[in-house]
């Protein structure tokens, strides 16, 4: 009979290395409590495009986080350290804050800034994001705060208490990764959302499922007749995009219009966009 227990002598190697995996744990807390002031955390922004024009409507603001001595650590690792340690607050409102003075400069491009469930959960959580706004001087109708349904099934009267009050702040509000979770038709029909973004893992099987095809164009239309954007994330190839583009779909995003760049690369890109256009009318005017 096969035992499951581990032998004594692998005991001693199991605890030392457990050990050591909670030290790398602690440390790596405390050094993401200080990422912040000693200036390791940078935003970059993935644009949004029309899906008529391909030009720049949107970006999103991500975080990354460059460690003195462990290099480059990913959102998928110091994301639920912070909301683990409680300190998912504070990194919030250092990209929410970076963010909104970053995109004063973007005319008429909706900034995009993600929400986690602590920071929406937070008390006066809209009071901070107007507070925000005020001292950056960014306008209100230029942000946007992406939710996910997580979010809303704790307690779905008190989020759409706090969707409202955000309502009142003046910002819109998008429904992240939807199809990802629940789904809950409640949530469309009853909360203020401005935008749905159509999950990324029906975007990536188009091409090879008939269901996701099917349900982006579901989530395309309901959309549309509750009056909300649409956007496609994780927009890879030109068949995808021609597919969402005869779907319906207000906007892409994704690697096939931009990977995630710096502040300046996104002004670099617009000043690009406003010549374009400058030189496209100069053109006809002389046809």
């Amino acid at each position: 009979m096969l035992s499951i227990k581990s032998s004594p002598r692998r005991r001693p190697l199991m605890f030392k290395l457990l050990r050591r995996e909670t030290r790398d744990h602690e440390q790596l807390s405390k050094d993401l409590r200080r990422a912040a002031t000693n200036g390791e955390l940078r935003l970059v922004y993935q644009a949004i495009v029309d899906a008529r024009s391909e030009e720049t409507v949107a970006v999103e603001a991500l975080c990354r986080w460059r460690h003195p001595t462990r290099g480059d650590i990913g959102p998928n690792v110091f994301i639920p350290l912070a909301e683990e340690t409680g300190t998912i607050a504070a990194l919030g409102e250092f990209v929410l804050r970076q963010a909104c003075l970053d995109a004063r400069s973007w005319p008429n491009v909706i900034l995009s800034v993600n929400v986690s469930p602590k920071q929406f959960e937070s008390p006066h959580f809209a009071d901070k994001i107007r507070r925000t706004l005020l001292e950056t001087g960014l306008p209100p109708t230029r942000l946007e705060l992406e939710l996910t349904e997580n979010l809303l099934i704790a307690d779905f009267d008190h989020a759409a208490e706090k969707m409202r009050a955000l309502q009142d702040v003046g910002v819109r509000l998008a429904l992240d990764d939807f199809g990802a979770g629940y789904s809950s038709l409640n949530y469309l029909l009853s909360l203020p959302f401005d935008k749905l973004k159509i999950d990324r893992l029906f975007v990536s099987k188009i091409d090879t499922g008939a269901a996701s095809a099917a349900i982006i164009h579901a989530i395309v239309s309901i959309g549309r007749a509750l009056g909300m954007h649409v956007t496609a994330e994780g927009v890879e190839t030109a068949e995808q995009q021609q597919f969402l583009k005869v779907a319906g779909v207000h906007s892409f995003q994704g690697f096939r219009f931009c990977v995630p760049v710096a502040a300046v690369e996104i002004s670099e890109r617009l000043a690009a966009e406003d010549q374009a256009r400058a030189d496209a009318l100069r053109q006809r005017a002389r046809a």
